[in-house]
């Protein structure tokens, strides 16, 4: 594996056919409980690199249907996760009483961050804030998913990693809310399970800002790469 050159923010190179833009519980009862300024800024980032990677894969699949090898194994086209938190569904019954999660989940309730409509789980999207949304709320490509987990952490409890396998992906682009919650668990396990995470600093967002910058600044860059968003858009520039 080679490593990165002085140059380079990454420390492998990164293939887009191989990458997924994977955003966590970026979501409106979670949202809604942020500091608003820094999420509407958090959120314009995150929707910039969202659209890099519609036209991308646009791109990609109209390259496809024009060639006699469209049926290659991995297609080559990057993937769009929406990972969510099924807040309120069954009454939270899938989190153990033993796992303070709960509790923080009860303040929420309690806080009335929990949208009725939003907990219907044959209608996940809900959830999704709007500025994230695809145009006119059109879901079902292959190529931007939702998938519910049933912990903070991306890879403990969905199938993620079945979707990541049949596509072939080895780069990760973690977008999410919270740094301190699911963004590190996802992160520190992702790295685990051998992916290149990757994190733009503006694409993350907590409600505590000294723990948010200590993460990003001390912590995470031990295991994934830490970099801005402007160096993940020049990646489709080349």
């Amino acid at each position: 594996m080679a490593t990165k050159s002085e140059a380079s923010k990454f420390y492998v190179d990164v293939n887009l056919g191989a990458t997924a833009l994977l955003l966590v519980d970026i979501q409106d009862d979670i949202a809604g409980r942020l500091p608003q300024d820094g999420l509407k800024d958090m959120l314009a980032n995150v929707s910039r690199l969202l659209n890099l990677f519609r036209v991308e894969i646009q791109c990609r699949r109209q390259r496809l249907s024009n060639s006699s090898n469209h049926g290659q194994l991995f297609d080559q086209v990057p993937l769009i996760v929406h990972h969510i938190f099924p807040a309120g569904i069954n009454s939270n019954g899938f989190i153990s009483p033993y796992n303070k999660l709960a509790r923080w989940l009860r303040a929420l309730e309690a806080a009335g961050h929990f949208d009725k409509e939003a907990q219907d789980p044959n209608h996940p999207q809900y959830r999704i804030v709007k500025e994230l949304r695809p145009k006119d709320d059109t879901w079902g490509s292959k190529d931007e998913i939702i998938i519910p987990k049933l912990s903070a952490g991306s890879f403990s409890s969905s199938e993620l990693l079945g979707y990541f396998r049949a596509r072939g992906i080895k780069h990760v682009i973690l977008c999410g809310l919270t740094t301190a919650g699911a963004v590190l668990g996802s992160a520190r396990l992702g790295a685990d399970l051998d992916f290149h995470i990757i994190i733009p600093e503006e694409g993350v967002l907590d409600d505590d800002k000294e723990i948010n910058d200590f993460l990003l600044d001390k912590i995470l860059p031990r295991f994934v790469d830490v970099v801005s968003a402007s160096d993940i858009e020049l990646l489709f520039k080349k």
